[in-house]
């Protein structure tokens, strides 16, 4: 689409140029083109015809900034800015010579200055704000080419340098005066002088200096190159490059190249669209008579040699002379160059040639009419636009994906890498791969080959068959590596087939670095050195390969691959990476290792369970340290190593014993109530090879009442193994108290019968008979009288009558005599007491019997309108209850009340009691005797009880 397509045929007389015939451009600017590319892509390159209706006709133009300036050869000058093509800036030449004629107009990289020349030297300019031009007085000569500044100020151009048809070059300052009579030019300095004409001229600044310059002029037959520095700092009343091109023009540097023609033209290229007022350009192109002289210009600060990688590139075919038999190039009229392209422009059609490949791409002829002639072509540097014109139409060559087939270009050249910054496709990337990859396969470039073939088209089979053949096992280990990346998630099988295949590359190429580290041909220090430098960085390759890949390993595979080559620590490397630390602990314990055990073992209770039997052999008290330091450990599952342990160290003392250490620490400190391990501790102590009860009797008391090992199990244990105290002690907490003291006497144990005797306090009974065994046991078993009776002194529930028939028949009396008559004493007194005590009761009968009679005759009076103290209802409509205070209630009333304050044993009572009333009195209803009455009125009065 043309830039100018919002713009109308025609606009309004009073704003523009007055109105000419309109042309039907429909009709007779109908163009066609003619690519040597792919016809089924759409085109690079298309010329659109402006639909712009000109006054006059048009001699020069330009294009910058995207403003266009258009002079037409009634002395108008047109402004357009393309953002508004609708609004047009006419303004008049007020030129002094009537017989003059326009030649050309220059504007600046701004859009803000023009300045038009004449065929008589006459010059003007206008600046963007005026409505009319100025005369520059100064400068009197027909002016060829402009170097304008980039750098140029909004208000002033800052230092141009001019080239004139004359062959000189001005140096020039423009500062537009709002005073008519004020001049712009600052001054007006010739810097160089050519013996010809000046058809081309351009300045850039370095860079890197501010002070460093490239200044390019260009003759018909010469390119004058001058690389320097300026000496005048900000001066604008003087000239920059006077002192510079002074210098050059002593002994100058140029190209010289034959030509017929008197025009020429230099023309840049800066890749960089956005840095066109800042940045320098890449390429420079010099049209000739001779050919396309072009080449690469180099702004490093070491660089002044400019023309060194410029070559002469001779014109296409033009036409066919009959004649001679032979094709004729023609110069053409103007050049452009893109970054691909040069763009030339003829008398009658347009072509573009491919700088890479020097092919012509685009032919376009121009449709004129009679009279007109092509002019020229021109580009907007900053907004990358190209634009043709004729005296009678403008045109714009638009460029659509240029870069679009420059990839194949390169690829054609082996230029791979800079093919791939071209690639817009992932097809177009994976054919330059492919290609590049079968290059360096077939240049010996293996690992360079793998590299791209695992981003190209070609099977996997066919890539690794090759590098089979040639026994590259290096490169099919990158490839393989390489498409390994590739695979997505859901391509397991192949992940861990390649995986698979890859650990076997890697310790194939361990072995052999291995043999040739040991092979008597490494005679020299410096190749043992490197090949054991290779050896260590083909094993952090592999672990880092371990690292990324484990998980899509075989295990088992993985393992038996490893261990098959011998490599020890990478298979202890994979099994700590892939956590099996099994397999880990299994190779530091075939070591005899177990400091690793220990630490592999850490926070690992699965696992600690499972081990602790090698580890407790070995390292007893290490290992019950570690079971303490893991408190969520649960000792029955420590049970066969603590076994295996109790075996092993069956003579230990108790204090050395470190399964005994462990188990009690389980059940003081972690408070422990498993059965098991409480029955456990049990047998451990019971079991010692001592006999001092001190620690399980210690134990068993600790339990106290809330014993968790059993009972009957530990009495068991302990009669096995003679421990009597303990069994004593069993017995008391068992209630089996009689059983306790028979075995502590039995065992001659007077002072633990006595403790025994002495522990059921609630049942003085019991006490007394065990007292009395005892007794029995100091008097026939040990015939101590004067114990018996020491004996009898502190038990408060023995007397004398109770153990007299434990005494021998044949006794004297002589050493108890006393205790007889105080015996007897006691018994008196007692019998006193007990009298008395009768005498009360019988009293007390009495007087209940008279009160029990006095209460029958107890009544109360009840009124009809009394009513329910709870229920508020009347109190005889049903069953009720009065009490001698005056409160009367509902029998139901009253029940419901009771049963919120009564415990659930007295509420099941009180329902069982009210069920059996209702009964009686139902039964009430069918008396039919007096004795029926007076049993009923038992029942009933035993239930009110």
């Amino acid at each position: 689409m043309s830039l100018f397509d919002d713009f109308l045929e025609s606009t309004n007389p009073k704003d523009t140029v007055e109105s000419r015939p309109q042309i039907n451009t429909k009709n007779q600017r109908d163009t066609g083109y003619v690519t040597t590319l792919n016809t089924q892509d759409d085109p690079l390159f298309c010329l659109q015809y402006v639909q712009f209706q000109l006054p006059a006709n048009l001699v020069s133009m330009m294009v910058e900034n995207n403003i266009l300036a258009a002079v037409l050869d009634n002395f108008r000058i047109l402004r357009i800015d393309l953002d508004h093509p609708l609004d047009v800036d006419v303004v008049d030449i007020s030129r002094k010579n009537t017989s003059s004629q326009v030649s050309q107009l220059f504007l600046d990289p701004t859009g803000r200055h023009i300045i038009v020349t004449t065929d008589n030297g006459d010059n003007y300019y206008l600046f963007h704000t005026w409505r009319r031009t100025k005369e520059l007085t100064k400068l009197k000569q027909k002016i060829i080419c402009i170097a304008w500044n980039k750098y140029a100020h909004a208000n002033h151009t800052r230092e141009i340098l001019i080239g004139t048809q004359e062959g000189t070059v001005f140096e020039t300052w423009l500062e537009p005066k709002d005073e008519f009579f004020r001049k712009e030019e600052k001054y007006l300095v010739q810097v160089f002088q050519a013996p010809m004409p000046i058809t081309g001229i351009h300045v850039e600044r370095f860079p890197t200096n501010k002070k460093k310059y490239l200044v390019m002029i260009s003759t018909s037959t010469r390119l004058y190159h001058c690389v320097g520095s300026t000496w005048i700092e900000e001066e604008e009343d003087k000239a920059t490059f006077e002192r510079m091109l002074a210098e050059y023009q002593q002994n100058p540097e140029f190209q010289e190249l034959p030509s017929n023609q008197e025009d020429s033209k230099i023309v840049f290229f800066n890749r960089f669209p956005e840095l066109q007022l800042t940045g320098v350009p890449q390429t420079f192109v010099w049209l000739t008579g001779a050919g396309i002289f072009h080449g690469y210009l180099d702004f490093t600060e070491k660089n002044n040699r400019l023309m060194d990688s410029a070559r002469l590139l001779p014109f296409p075919p033009t036409r066919y002379d009959e004649d001679n038999d032979c094709l004729i190039a023609d110069t053409p009229i103007s050049i452009l160059v893109t970054e691909f392209h040069f763009i030339l422009l003829y008398p009658s059609f347009v072509r573009a040639l491919c700088r890479l490949n020097q092919k012509m791409v685009y032919e376009e002829p121009i449709v004129l009419n009679q009279g007109e002639v092509v002019q020229d072509m021109v580009v907007d540097n900053i907004k990358r636009t190209y634009w043709i014109y004729t005296t009678h139409a403008m045109y714009e060559l638009v460029i659509k994906d240029e870069d679009r087939d420059v990839w194949k270009l390169y690829l054609q050249q082996k230029e791979y890498a800079t093919a791939l910054q071209y690639c817009k496709e992932p097809s177009q990337r994976t054919q330059v791969y492919t290609a590049q990859a079968h290059d360096d396969f077939e240049q010996g470039r293996y690992m360079q080959s793998a590299k791209y073939y695992a981003k190209s088209s070609v099977s996997f089979e066919q890539v690794t068959l090759k590098f089979t053949q040639k026994k590259e096992r290096d490169a099919l280990r990158f490839f393989l590596l390489s498409r390994l990346e590739q695979l997505g998630p859901n391509d397991r099988t192949q992940k861990t087939l390649i995986a698979t295949w890859l650990v076997e590359l890697y310790l194939s190429k361990m072995n052999q670095l291995e043999d040739m580290a040991a092979s008597v041909h490494v005679n020299t220090a410096h190749r043992s050195f490197r090949l054991k430098e290779d050896q260590h960085n083909l094993k952090d390759e592999f672990r880092t390969f371990l690292e990324t890949y484990g998980t899509h390993l075989h295990t088992p595979t993985t393992y038996q691959l490893i261990s098959s080559h011998g490599y020890g620590s990478e298979w202890l490397y994979y099994a700590y990476l892939i956590g099996d630390h099994e397999k880990v602990i299994d190779h530091w314990i075939s070591q005899d290792n177990w400091d690793k055990v220990m630490e592999t073992l850490h926070d690992r209770n699965e696992l600690i369970y499972k081990f602790s039997i090698p580890l407790i052999e070995h390292l007893p008290e290490r290992t019950v340290n570690m079971w303490i330091s893991h408190p969520k450990l649960n000792p029955r599952y420590l049970i066969p190593a603590i076994l295996h342990y109790h075996h092993t160290h069956r003579n230990n003392r108790v204090s050395e014993n470190q399964a005994i250490r462990y188990l009690s620490y389980v059940v003081s400190v972690f408070k422990n109530t498993d059965p098991i391990v409480h029955d456990f501790l049990l047998t451990l102590y019971a079991t010692q090879p001592t006999s001092d009860e001190t620690a399980l009797l210690t134990f068993l008391k600790n339990e106290g009442r809330d014993m968790h090992y059993k009972l009957d199990y530990a009495l068991r244990i302990c009669s096995q193994h003679h421990r009597t105290q303990s069994c004593v002690h069993i017995y008391s907490q068992m209630g089996l108290y009689e059983e306790a003291v028979d075995l502590a006497l039995k065992h001659r144990n007077l002072d633990l019968a006595r403790t025994n005797a002495d522990k059921p306090e609630d049942e003085d009974g019991l006490r007394k008979r065990l007292w009395i065994s005892i007794a029995k046991y100091v008097i026939q078993d040990n015939k101590d009288i004067k114990s018996a009776m020491q004996f009898l002194k502190k038990c408060d529930l023995l007397k004398m009558e109770d153990i007299l028939p434990f005494f021998p028949d044949f006794v004297l009396i002589d050493d108890f005599k006393d205790e007889i008559c105080s015996a007897l004493d006691e018994y008196n007194i007692g019998i006193e007491e007990l009298k008395a005590e009768m005498d009360n009761a019988t009293s007390s009968a009495e007087h209940i019997r008279l009160d029990v009679r006095k209460l029958k005759k107890r009544f109360a009076i009840v009124e009809e309108d009394q009513t329910c103290c709870l229920c508020e209802y009347p109190l005889l409509t049903r069953q009720f209850y009065v009490f001698p205070c005056n409160h009367q209630y509902h029998a139901d009333c009253l029940g419901n009340r009771i049963t919120k304050y009564l415990p659930t044993r007295q509420i099941r009572r009180l329902a069982d009691i009210q069920e059996q009333l209702s009964h009686e009195y139902k039964a009430a209803r069918t008396i039919q005797t007096l004795e029926d009455e007076k049993a009923l009125t038992e029942r009933i009065e035993h239930l009110r009880i």
